[in-house]
């Protein structure tokens, strides 16, 4: 009976002082690209004759361009682009060169970052293209399998170390040779937490667990002096 009591009071106490890990969501800016440059997307020029295609050129809002990149709508789906949609009508796209953007989070120690892209593929303009976290001058790559004709998800993970401590956190999204769809872009953390706050049900457990030990010392010492 000691021993069960004993062990009891043990795993309350460790709801009270067990590590946990605190999702955040880091901000990203037009992280679907559904927010479209001044005027909209005017060009036309290349889409053959899919209804409802239409681009701009160089102009991401929120984002930083490099290279022949900008926002498009792949029109009626499916056509010989895509097979289907993502989020939304409207994806980033690159013809080489890099879209990034630097995130109002800085890297703190021992924080997990997490960042998550579905890439598009199109049929008739397959791409190899990236997604990776720029760190202290280090790129951290996504993984994922393209789907052709379609979307996938990609990821990156990047845990801060004591030396890129305040360091700025940018994603990037690059394509090389081809061009690249992107879309869904997204950006958390996992920070640990080493001495949570118990919610109210573990205080009663822990409560509950520090009563029963309490009786059982007064019947034992009750008893030894029989």
């Amino acid at each position: 009976m000691k021993k069960l009591t004993l062990k009891c009071v043990v795993s309350a106490c460790g709801v009270l002082f067990a590590s946990t890990m605190s999702a955040n969501t880091i901000n990203v800016l037009n992280p679907s690209f559904e927010t479209l440059p001044a005027g909209g997307l005017t060009s036309t020029g290349g889409c053959g004759l899919v209804v409802g295609c239409q681009y701009s050129i160089d102009v991401i809002p929120g984002w930083n361009n490099g290279g022949y990149s900008g926002q498009w709508q792949p029109g009626v789906l499916p056509s010989f682009f895509l097979n289907t949609a993502d989020l939304g009508p409207t994806v980033a796209y690159s013809n080489g060169g890099t879209i990034s953007q630097t995130v109002g989070a800085t890297v703190v120690p021992g924080t997990i970052y997490t960042l998550n892209v579905d890439f598009g593929s199109r049929f008739d303009y397959p791409f190899n293209g990236t997604a990776d976290l720029l760190i202290n001058g280090n790129q951290y790559f996504s993984t994922g399998s393209l789907v052709s004709g379609g979307w996938a998800p990609f990821s990156a993970t990047y845990t801060g170390s004591a030396a890129d401590a305040g360091q700025p956190i940018t994603i990037e999204l690059t394509a090389f040779g081809g061009q690249a769809d992107f879309d869904n872009v997204q950006l958390s953390d996992n920070s640990p937490e080493q001495f949570a706050t118990p919610e109210p049900a573990s205080l009663v457990l822990l409560g509950s667990a520090f009563a029963g030990f309490a009786f059982w010392y007064r019947r034992r010492a009750a008893h030894s002096r029989k």
